[in-house]
């Protein structure tokens, strides 16, 4: 393992408290799954991505997101 990376680790083990850690382990987690490896899609697939990257976010109302698990339980 890369030196400052083993450095970094330890560092959070030995100063962040365990809900901190598990939060780090949560975005070390996300970015490995982001970066591994190269990207293996086809054309079709890279311009259908890229023609979803280009449309507007529309964030979702938390109320209407909060009734609809209720209703799920």
């Amino acid at each position: 393992m890369n030196i400052r990376l083993q450095k970094l680790v330890k560092d959070a083990e030995s100063r962040l408290a365990a809900s901190e850690q598990v939060l780090l382990a949560d975005l070390m987690d996300s970015f490995v799954c982001t970066h591994e490896g190269p990207l293996d899609f086809d054309r079709a697939e890279l311009a259908y991505l890229k023609k979803l990257d280009k449309e507007h976010f529309y964030p979702a109302d938390a109320e209407a997101v909060t009734r609809a698990f209720q209703r799920r339980g």
